[in-house]
């Protein structure tokens, strides 16, 4: 059934986006590549915040570069990300040190395959549960970033007699407008994928105190909400960029 919904993605982007859509696909499957090296280098022992580090800049490059081409609205976008993960970085740290959400959460500590899994991996679980939500954060600012970006850069284009503070104005307006849209879509994605978790939890008599202090809990809400709060920082930082003098393409 997945190489059958596999196809038809595939079919469908590139009847509708053509020679776009190729181009799509190929830095679709491209980052799932990286993604594919990291674990595995990971799983290898290598530091896992310099994996993390070095597949976002390639995460980055591909979706930005590789696929929107290299132009101001592109290069101005790289930026604002780049800037937003790092202030960003030692904040997730600080939220999964403090919070310790790392490791197998309730419901996978329930399961009978646990019994014979290898609990001696050698490996930083603080460190990969950084990587996950660092992530997650990362698509969320990337989309976000482009998007100004572009609507900042099309004003521009169309309205050369634009001063700096009404392409300013008019990139957080934009902004607003996207991180609404972005904050609903993080908030049903979660609702949608936690459906079966709920009615679970449910079943089995577990308290709203439990549940509130549950681990599967505060994975998956610190890293919607983290998405919604870099998402609001990289949409200021994005429309200051592009409100500044035009560049050379």
């Amino acid at each position: 059934m997945l190489k059958i919904l596999l196809l038809l993605f595939i079919f469908c982007i590139m009847l509708v986006g053509g020679e776009r859509g190729v181009t799509s696909l190929i830095a679709w499957f491209g980052n799932i590549i990286i993604c594919g090296i990291a674990v595995w280098l990971m799983a290898a022992g290598m530091s896992v915040p310099a994996v993390t580090g070095g597949m976002s800049i390639m995460i980055c490059l591909i979706t930005l570069f590789y696929q929107n081409g290299n132009n101001e609205k592109t290069r101005k976008a790289f930026g604002a990300t780049a800037i937003t993960m790092l202030l960003f970085f030692a904040v997730i740290y600080g939220i999964v040190w403090k919070g310790s959400p790392e490791g197998l959460n309730e419901i996978q500590i329930m399961g009978e395959d646990v019994l014979s899994y290898k609990m001696d991996l050698h490996i930083n679980m603080a460190d990969v549960a950084v990587t996950v939500i660092f992530l997650s954060t990362l698509g969320t600012v990337l989309d976000l970033t482009l998007d100004v970006a572009t609507s900042v850069y099309e004003l521009k284009k169309h309205n050369p007699y634009m001063n700096k503070e009404e392409l300013l104005q008019s990139g957080r307006t934009i902004g607003k407008e996207i991180i609404g849209t972005t904050a609903n879509t993080l908030l049903f994605a979660y609702l949608g994928e936690s459906v079966f978790l709920f009615v679970y939890l449910k079943t089995q008599h577990y308290t709203f105190e439990k549940i509130l202090n549950s681990k599967i809990l505060f994975q998956n809400i610190a890293s919607m909400l983290l998405g919604i709060i870099s998402c609001v920082v990289a949409m200021q930082i994005s429309a200051a960029f592009m409100a500044e003098e035009r560049g050379k393409d």
